[in-house]
């Protein structure tokens, strides 16, 4: 397929609630209906997790394999933001995993293989995740259990056609320049069918997103990599026809327009000096010399209380490649807020950027949303709660034009939820922004995105934009 067929099939896929199954009813009827007591999560002591332990020189929680991940401790100072210095761990998993959707056309609507998988940190169990999901230690079967399924088609040369195929990296709060790789590959004739897995159109998967948790990190982060439209063509209002409200406005952003408020090369030179202006100097510690923390035997926790914490949990799932194992997650309290706000410019929907410097950024500042903060900490400190929340706490004359609970990775966060919104400014409504907000279409988002400038946050908010209107 070209790319201008594939980018069809993806609008096309996009606009499709019905499928495979009828509805998105279907859909959850399905997913609602697993049986979610066969796995079991339990709280243990960080010393009593089987494999893992407390590494000297310098001193990490780490795997006794090697492989898998540690938890770190390292030192960050900067002139960026308000703090200019703090100690944190932070989860060091150099390897490079999958994240693929498997892709075939159903009665000529392009379907993706989701699979209802359960991950010890999620809050409900079972999320649907990318047909593939996993760390090259889990496909290289380290944990000695089975191979991921349908990993062949991303792994063996012939097997499927790839339509996308990008590395793109995680938090860079919560992990030390790790980077996934995203896929989308296509296959033309039937697939082994298995009953944790169904295969939904783009549309279901998007209208899916207005619900909360239930669709996981992994499959939002390769769904925001799909394009809605060719974003360096002007619309095609013959495809769209019957695409209206805020679908349209969202449609039209992707495209090229000569409204658009800054020209890509405006939009490099402006991160390029971001990155050029702001540092981050960032050096490896011993967990027991963090300031401000306290290891123990049981966890790892900050004095205050005010951050995360690392747990370790024992897990029983029979429907993983390995059934039973032991790990730490890093457990969260509280609800983080994550959000654009968007606003026409010339009758154009932009979304509002923010530069975005985290110390397990690979190359310094990365593009981030408009908002992104811990409400735990945003409420004890009034300094460090970011410019703009009001805007999304108390909307007044704004549109909230997205609002879902989502939840991060289940695979190596406990519990962590963030409230994602898209808030719409009126037009004409002016700003007083510092110079590292930036106004962007949708389109150059995703251009920048492609390229693997656009932090995880900002991509899963991306993710949930869509071209219909009105979501069951």
């Amino acid at each position: 397929m070209s790319t201008a067929a594939v980018r069809l099939a993806f609008l096309r896929s996009s606009r499709a609630l019905a499928g495979e199954l009828p509805d998105v009813a279907a859909v959850l009827d399905w997913f609602n209906a697993k049986d979610r007591s066969r796995f079991e999560v339990r709280r243990a002591p960080l010393t009593a997790l089987s494999q893992w332990h407390y590494a000297p020189n310098p001193m990490r929680l780490m795997h006794r394999s090697g492989r898998f991940f540690a938890i770190e401790g390292l030192r960050a100072q900067t002139g960026f933001g308000p703090v200019a210095s703090w100690d944190q761990p932070i989860i060091n998993q150099p390897e490079v995993g999958i994240l693929g959707l498997l892709a075939r056309e159903i009665d000529g609507v392009l379907h993706f293989l989701m699979q209802a998988k359960m991950e010890p940190g999620n809050v409900n169990i079972l999320q649907l995740s990318p047909t593939v999901q996993a760390t090259h230690s889990n496909y290289s079967r380290v944990h000695a259990g089975a191979t991921p399924r349908y990993l062949e088609y991303f792994t063996e040369p012939g097997r499927a056609r790839v339509l996308l195929d990008q590395l793109q990296p995680e938090q860079g709060a919560r992990f030390l320049r790790k980077r996934n790789r995203n896929m989308v590959v296509a296959v033309d004739g039937p697939v082994p069918e298995h009953e944790d897995f169904r295969w939904l159109t783009l549309g279901q998967i998007k209208a899916l997103l207005h619900h909360d948790n239930i669709v996981n990190m992994d499959a939002r982060t390769v769904v925001s990599l799909i394009p809605l439209a060719d974003p360096d063509e002007g619309p095609d209002y013959g495809l769209i026809h019957d695409v209206g409200g805020f679908g349209l406005d969202v449609y039209l952003s992707f495209c090229r327009s000569d409204k658009e408020r800054h020209t890509m090369d405006e939009l490099m030179a402006w991160l390029t000096a971001g990155k050029a202006r702001h540092d981050m100097r960032v050096s490896s510690l011993d967990l027991d010399r963090l300031r401000g923390w306290t290891v123990t035997d049981t966890e790892i926790r900050h004095e205050t209380g005010l951050y995360f914490s690392v747990i370790g949990v024992d897990v029983q799932a029979h429907t993983r490649e390995a059934t039973n194992w032991s790990q730490p997650l890093l457990h969260h309290d509280g609800q983080g807020l994550v959000g654009f706000l968007c606003q026409r410019h010339g009758g154009v929907l932009h979304f509002l950027a923010r530069g975005s410097l985290e110390p397990g950024n690979r190359d310094g500042m990365e593009i981030g949303p408009t908002v992104a903060c811990s409400e735990v900490v945003a409420r004890a400190c009034r300094a460090c709660a970011p410019p703009l929340l009001a805007h999304f706490l108390e909307p007044g004359r704004a549109i909230v034009r997205y609002d879902a609970v989502q939840s991060e990775e289940g695979g190596r966060f406990h519990h962590f939820q963030n409230r994602y919104m898209v808030v719409e400014l009126p037009p004409g409504r002016s700003l007083d922004l510092p110079d590292h907000y930036a106004w962007m279409t949708l389109g150059q988002l995703w251009r920048m995105a492609r390229h693997g400038h656009v932090n995880i946050e900002a991509r899963n908010l991306m993710a949930c934009l869509g071209l219909l209107e009105t979501l069951p």
